[in-house]
């Protein structure tokens, strides 16, 4: 037997899903009787008559099937090869075929989301597949005189398979939506909206991972504290709005040249924080020295006014002693103040 829960979770791997979600999704390939192969139809209603007429269903449908092609292509083009696959599973309803359609519904909810197409149009394809079977099977009947076709039974269960593929689109398509709604929402609540750095939320958020994965595999991690020299004079002067410029543009000076390893944060009005990690203070104290002389030659200009502004910088690594990061960046705060005393515009370190 195959391990359709790994070919599941293998495929979602692309889409960024959290555990729970996923385990949404596993719930629904769960075989719960080995000497059943279609049991996972049957968590849907499906019962072992309507497989005998999905069987009938397609016969019906053979000589008619590229009609129904040609009458789907124009209109829902990205849908076409998963409405082959819905007919083809007609003729071939063994346990392999099952869960690979089930995933290809999973993954269908999920592309629908991505790329931003309408469920809506899933759900009118559907409702065209189900018309023209329901037409097909009418048609035959009347053109055959063949009254041992049952047109209400065949409806019925070609409805319910129709509906058992809609609910796994859907419910794939909606977990995504929400899913992706919930990390927009994290994202937003995470960043600092004026300098595009993190805030302080997030720090909260890694700091104990960050904390944990030095002591663990025994990494450096280095962390640099800062903030403008004299930011409320740049306010008194220029006003606030002058100083949300600043803060603005020192946020994207430090995104620009940072790694991408290294995480910074907006610690709070004029304060900012650089964690560098898998970093020797040495090469953080680098990083930072490249990073002053930036930030020293930054302008802002104000009507005719040009606004230049420093930062002061404190500088420490992670301890063996250590048991938190907050110790790490007491330190950086100490460095910090010895910065401001010895006159500003520098970097100060302690160990």
């Amino acid at each position: 037997m195959k391990d359709y829960e790994s070919i599941l979770v293998n495929r979602l791997k692309k889409y960024n899903l959290k555990k729970d979600v996923i385990k949404v999704f596993l719930e629904l390939i769960k075989i719960k009787s080995k000497e059943d192969n279609l049991d996972i139809l049957k968590n849907f209603g499906i019962t072992d008559k309507d497989i005998k007429n999905f069987c009938e269903i397609k016969q019906i449908l053979l000589n008619t099937d590229e009609c129904l092609k040609k009458r789907i292509n124009p209109i829902f083009d990205y849908l076409k090869d998963f409405i082959y696959k819905f007919l083809d599973l007609f003729c071939n309803f063994t346990e392999d075929a099952i869960h690979n359609f089930v995933i290809d519904c999973i993954e269908l909810g999920f592309v629908l989301e991505k790329e931003n197409e309408n469920i809506f149009d899933f759900y009118r394809a559907q409702n065209i597949l189900s018309s023209y079977t329901i037409e097909a099977i009418r048609n035959y009947k009347d053109e055959h005189q063949d009254v041992s076709i049952d047109v209400f039974s065949l409806t019925a269960s070609f409805v319910k398979f129709s509906h058992f593929a809609s609910e796994v689109v859907s419910l794939a398509y909606y977990e995504k939506l929400i899913a992706d709604k919930v990390h927009e929402v994290y994202v937003k609540s995470t960043r600092d909206p004026l300098s595009n750095l993190y805030n302080r939320t997030k720090f909260n958020d890694i700091k104990t991972h960050e904390f944990f994965r030095s002591k663990r595999y025994k990494t450096t991690l280095s962390l640099c504290l800062f903030d403008i020299d004299d930011f409320k004079k740049i306010n008194d002067t220029y006003g606030h709005t002058v100083g949300d410029r600043v803060i603005r543009e020192l946020g994207r000076i430090i995104l620009d040249n940072i790694r991408k390893s290294d995480i910074a944060f907006r610690w709070g009005g004029e304060e900012f924080l650089i964690l560098f990690t898998h970093t020797h203070m040495d090469e953080a104290k680098l990083a930072c020295e490249k990073l002053l002389n930036k930030i020293r030659k930054a302008e802002i200009k104000e009507g005719e006014n040009t606004i230049k502004f420093t930062v002061s910088m404190g500088i420490t690594e992670l301890k063996e002693e250590d048991d938190s990061i907050e110790k790490a960046v007491e330190r950086a705060d100490k460095a910090l103040y010895n910065a401001k005393r010895s006159g500003k515009n520098r970097i100060e370190i302690l160990i």
